[in-house]
C-alpha cells in the first residue's frame, strides 16, 4: 500500500509534511497515511497523517508556456510531480520527531486507520459519518454524553448546510448502537423542536427515495436502515379552536395536542417566559414580572369541579395549596391566559385606587404600564397555550423521540414554549440528581434563544446547561447559522462541533478557529451531506459524509403501503 515517499526538498516538521507520489498512485484529500521513522536510540516511530491538499506540476518547467513544449510538443524534456500536503494526527509511540526525508509513506488502512483516528483509544467509538475512503469515521462517546465532556454544536448555511439532517442522523446513532452507547442510550430521552415547516413531523414514516445504496451506507455504520422506531409528535391548539384542542397542523393530525393550565403555569413560574425580549431586562419590567409570579403562587387557589382553573385570593383568606373552593359570586375565575391577565390587573393597576405593592414592589407607574402592556399583548400571541381542563402537558416519557412543533407560534410564542419545556427538563434533572438516565434537547435558531448580545431567561438557561447541563444528564444540540452570533459560553462548552458550508466572511471569525486554514477553505464548497467535524480525540478536524435518512421530511416523502426497505 505504498503511495510515496516523503519530499526531502522541503523541510518536515511534527505538525506537517510533504509526500511525492508513485506514478501509479494517487491520494486525495482526507486519506489517511502513516510513515515509519527508525529514531536512534528510540527504535521505530509510526507518525498518522491525514491529507489535506493535493498538487501536481512539471518538474523542469520555468515559464508558464514551457507546459505546452512538454506536454504537446515534446521539444522540452520535463516530468510530472504530483505531491500532497499532510498535518500529522498522531506519533505513535509519543516520540515527537519529524518523519526521515525518503520516507515510505503507505495509506493507512485496519489498525493503521483505527490509529490514525485514535478509534483504539475511545472506549465507545460512536460513529459520525463516512470518510472518503467509505469507512466509518469515529467520535468518543464520552465528549457527548457528558463523561468527559458535552453538547454539540451545528454551524453552517440555512437550506445547504443541511445542519437539521446531521443532528437527526446523530440521534439514529445514538439510539441505534445501544453495543456503543452502553448505559447512556438506556432510556435515552430526545426533545426536538420544530421550528420550520413540518420537516421533522415525519420522522416515523419511511422516505420513499430511500435507496439500497443508502441502506448499504446506514448498514456500514452499524444500523439497520429505518424510521425511528418510538416517536411522539406534539403540537400546539388552533388559536380558535374553541373546547375541543385541534392540532395547528397542516400535512397531519394524528399528533398529541400541548397545552398548560393556569394552574401549571402558576405552579411552573412560566410568566417569566413571557418577557424574553433583551429590552426588558434592561428595565424595572422584569423586577415587576418577578414579584407578580412570587405573589401568582401564594395567591393561586383551585378551584372545585373545574381542572386546572384558579382564583387568586389573599392568603390572609386562610386557604391551604392543595385546597378545593367554590368561586364567590363575581369572583374572577381564571381559566386560560387572558382571565389570569385581567385578575393580576386588578391588583397592580386598579382602574380606582394605587397599586398593590406586594405585588409590584416600589417603581414608578410607567413601568407597572409598561408590564401590563407586555402581558397583554401576550395574550394575543400565545393565550390558547394556557387554558383549564384535563393537563395537556406533554409526556416526554411516552416515546424516546419526542418532537414538539412551534413553527406556526408567534416568536414570543415558540420563545415561550422552549423556556418552559427547557426548565421543566433541567428541573426534573436537578431534582433526580442523576446524570442517567439522558435527556438530549435538540434545538435550531440557537442564535435566537442564546444571542451574543443583551440578556433573557432562555439565554441564561442555555448558559447554565451548557454549563452544568453534562452532570447533570442535560445535553444540547444547537445548531445556527453562524456561530459568531450565539452566546460564547455556549459554544465554549460544546465539545463536539460541526460544520457544513459556511459563507466566506463567516468561516474567516474566530468561533471557527479549530479547524484548519485548508478546512475553511473547504468549509465554503461543501455539499449537502458533507460535514466538518471537530472532537478532543482527534487534533484535527476531519470531513464526513452522512447517508440519506430513511425517514421523511415532508409529507411527499411519504412511503405508501407496504415495507419499502423489504429487499434493500
Amino acid at each position: 500500500m505504498s503511495v510515496g515517499h516523503v519530499i526531502g526538498s522541503q523541510h518536515t516538521s511534527t505538525r506537517d509534511f510533504r509526500v511525492v507520489l508513485g506514478e501509479a498512485e494517487y491520494l486525495q484529500l482526507d486519506d489517511l497515511v502513516v510513515v515509519r521513522t527508525d529514531v536512534p536510540g528510540r527504535g521505530h516511530v509510526d507518525t498518522y497523517g491525514i491529507v489535506t491538499e493535493v498538487e501536481a506540476l512539471y518538474e523542469g518547467a520555468s515559464f508558464e508556456s514551457d507546459t505546452v513544449r512538454i506536454a504537446a510538443e515534446g521539444s522540452m524534456p520535463g516530468g510530472k510531480v504530483r505531491s500532497a500536503q499532510v498535518s500529522v494526527t498522531r506519533v505513535d509511540p509519543e516520540v515527537w520527531v519529524a518523519p526521515d526525508p525518503g520516507g515510505e509513506v503507505q495509506r493507512a488502512t485496519g489498525d493503521a486507520r483505527r490509529k490514525a483516528l485514535y478509534a483504539d483509544e475511545m472506549e465507545r467509538p460512536l460513529p459520525v459519518g463516512l470518510g472518503r475512503d467509505g469507512e466509518p469515521v469515529f467520535v468518543d462517546l464520552d465528549f457527548f454524553d457528558g463523561r468527559k465532556g458535552g453538547h454539540m454544536s451545528i454551524s453552517g448555511i440555512s437550506g445547504v448546510a443541511t445542519k437539521t439532517s446531521f443532528a437527526l442522523f446523530w440521534l439514529r446513532m445514538l439510539t441505534g448502537r445501544p453495543d456503543v452507547t452502553g448505559d447512556a442510550g438506556h432510556n435515552l430521552r430526545v426533545l426536538v423542536f420544530n421550528v420550520k415547516g413540518e420537516d421533522l413531523l415525519w420522522l416515523d414514516k419511511p422516505n420513499r427515495y430511500f435507496t439500497a445504496e443508502h441502506a448499504g451506507a446506514w448498514r456500514g455504520l452499524g444500523v439497520e436502515p429505518g424510521p425511528f422506531p418510538s416517536v411522539s409528535l406534539w403540537a400546539p391548539p388552533r388559536a380558535r379552536s374553541g373546547d375541543v384542542a385541534v392540532p395547528d397542523i397542516g400535512g397531519r393530525q394524528d399528533v398529541d395536542v400541548f397545552a398548560w393550565t393556569p394552574r401549571e403555569f402558576v405552579d411552573e413560574g412560566l410568566l417569566r417566559f413571557l418577557f424574553t425580549d433583551a429590552s426588558d431586562l434592561r428595565t424595572q419590567v422584569s423586577f415587576v414580572a418577578e414579584r407578580v409570579e412570587a405573589q401568582l403562587r401564594r395567591y393561586a387557589v383551585d378551584v372545585a369541579g373545574r381542572a386546572g382553573a384558579i382564583v387568586l385570593r389573599d392568603p390572609v383568606e386562610g386557604h391551604r395549596p392543595g385546597d378545593l373552593v367554590t368561586p364567590n359570586p363575581g369572583e374572577r375565575v381564571v381559566t386560560d391566559l387572558a382571565t389570569l391577565v385581567d385578575a393580576v390587573e386588578e391588583f397592580i393597576d386598579p382602574p380606582d385606587g394605587e397599586p398593590d405593592v406586594k405585588w409590584t414592589g416600589r417603581v414608578q407607574a410607567g413601568t407597572v404600564s409598561a408590564f401590563m402592556r407586555r402581558v397583554h399583548a401576550a395574550v394575543g400571541r400565545l393565550g390558547h397555550l394556557i387554558r383549564a381542563g384535563d393537563s395537556r402537558r406533554i409526556d416526554r416519557s411516552r416515546a424516546e423521540v419526542t418532537v414538539v412543533g412551534i413553527q406556526s407560534l408567534h416568536d414570543l410564542g415558540q420563545r415561550f414554549v422552549v423556556g418552559a419545556l427547557l426548565a421543566e427538563a433541567f428541573r426534573e434533572k436537578e431534582r433526580s440528581g442523576q446524570r442517567l438516565p439522558l435527556s438530549v434537547v435538540v434545538l435550531d435558531e440557537l442564535n435566537k434563544y442564546a444571542p451574543r448580545e443583551g440578556q433573557s431567561p432562555i439565554k441564561d438557561m442555555l448558559i447554565d446547561i451548557a454549563q452544568r447541563g453534562r452532570s447533570l444528564g442535560v445535553l444540547l444540540v444547537g445548531a445556527q447559522q453562524t456561530a459568531s452570533r450565539v452566546a460564547p459560553e455556549v459554544l465554549e462548552n460544546a465539545a463536539l462541533r460541526v460544520a457544513g458550508r459556511l459563507d466566506a466572511a463567516e468561516a474567516e471569525r474566530s468561533e471557527y478557529g479549530w479547524m484548519l486554514p485548508s478546512t475553511r477553505a473547504r468549509a465554503r464548497l461543501l455539499k449537502p451531506g458533507t460535514m466538518v467535524v471537530s472532537q478532543p480525540s482527534i487534533p484535527v478536524p476531519l470531513v464526513v459524509d452522512f447517508p440519506f435518512p430513511p425517514w421523511a421530511t415532508r409529507k411527499e416523502e411519504v412511503a405508501e403501503g407496504g415495507d419499502p426497505f423489504d429487499g434493500l
